[in-house]
């Protein structure tokens, strides 16, 4: 091939890359407007997002703009087509109006396209939903609980929404409208209310809830060893390829954590609701058994979570001290190893 072919052939690649430009360009749109409350004052610091309702995959992370101090936001780069367009500000009880038990699926549409490349609207939150505030705990020991909260419209159980909370936590519920609840927690027995919840505006209620051990037969117990005095988070890998394999007592897993609070293991991990143990070991292998009086204080487990590698559950961690210890390095949950001590 020429000089001159290769040119010309430079030319015509630019030329034809240069020409896309302004027709993708004109293919992109922008929502605009404001969101208010119920008596129409502009909400700032409300989020707002659009979604696509034509069943286009959503890519990555959903994107949300905050709105100003006059309320006034904009969401910018939508390609064509029919959106729904949704605001939240739930530090202040005006709940995400993406979830269909909060709008009951009514909530902003609007259509970008070539005669309409920009829309504006107005999005009016309101009334405040109520607030249920709480803890969950084990109804034994009163040890606090991860849980999950499904909510159903009464009236409308299509219209529901499943969330997990921490032990301490805050749940806003559609206001003047009855609400089912169901809280589960992996080996605990379901837990509902004796009547639907029921708020008006505004209104806050304290629920708190203490889940019944089902004391599953077919779920093994795991023992975890933690070096004696250890004080900080712990953090066991499992189904670590290479990794020695974890020890059994009977169907007891024996899980035996390092001096830096970290394990490896190509075995499976703990059994989800079991009936787990925790004892502090010494260096002449004697077992001391971890304080778990959490009604008087004594409680010393705190902040069990599961983690993922390459989207598999494969960690679960803890943290082991006193609450007022575990509420300070609350933030350290992914630094497993011991805290420094004073």
């Amino acid at each position: 091939m020429t000089e001159r072919h290769q040119a010309f052939l430079r030319r015509s690649v630019l030329t034809l890359i240069l020409g896309a430009t302004p027709a993708a360009a004109q293919n992109i749109g922008t929502i605009r407007g404001t969101v208010v409350d119920e008596a129409a004052a502009p909400i700032s610091g409300a989020k707002v997002t659009a979604r696509a309702l034509d069943g286009r995959p959503t890519i990555g992370l959903i994107r949300y703009v905050e709105t100003d101090r006059q309320g006034h936001f904009a969401i910018d780069r939508l390609e064509w087509g029919n959106y729904g367009v949704f605001a939240m500000k739930e530090e202040s009880a005006y709940p995400d109006i993406g979830a269909s038990l909060y709008s009951n699926d009514v909530f902003p549409r609007v259509t970008l396209a070539t005669s309409a490349p920009t829309a504006d609207i107005r999005i009016q939150l309101g009334p405040k939903a109520g607030t249920i505030t709480g803890s969950v705990t084990n109804a034994v020991n009163g040890a606090p609980l991860n849980s999950s909260f499904k909510l159903m419209r009464s009236s409308a159980p299509d219209k529901w929404l499943s969330t997990s909370v921490p032990p301490t936590y805050r749940v806003l519920i559609p206001p003047s409208t009855d609400v089912l609840l169901e809280v589960t927690a992996p080996g605990f027995e379901t837990w509902r209310p004796t009547h639907p919840l029921h708020l008006v505006p505004g209104a806050e209620m304290l629920l708190d809830i203490a889940l019944e051990p089902s004391h599953d037969p077919n779920l093994h117990p795991s023992k975890f060893l933690v070096p004696d005095s250890f004080v900080g988070w712990l953090l066991l890998e499992y189904q670590v390829k290479n990794a020695p394999p974890t020890p059994e007592e009977g169907d007891v897993k024996i899980f035996r954590f390092a001096a830096n609070g970290v394990l490896n293991t190509s075995s499976d991990g703990p059994a989800r609701g079991a009936e787990d143990q925790y004892f502090y070991y010494s260096a002449d292998g004697s077992l001391r058994e971890i304080p778990a009086d959490y009604r008087n204080g004594r409680g010393m487990i705190w902040g069990q979570h599961e983690g993922t590698r390459n989207g598999e559950l494969s960690q679960f961690g803890f943290f082991v001290g006193t609450e007022e210890q575990y509420k300070k390095y609350q933030s350290q949950a992914k630094r497993p190893g011991p805290l420094a001590q004073p």
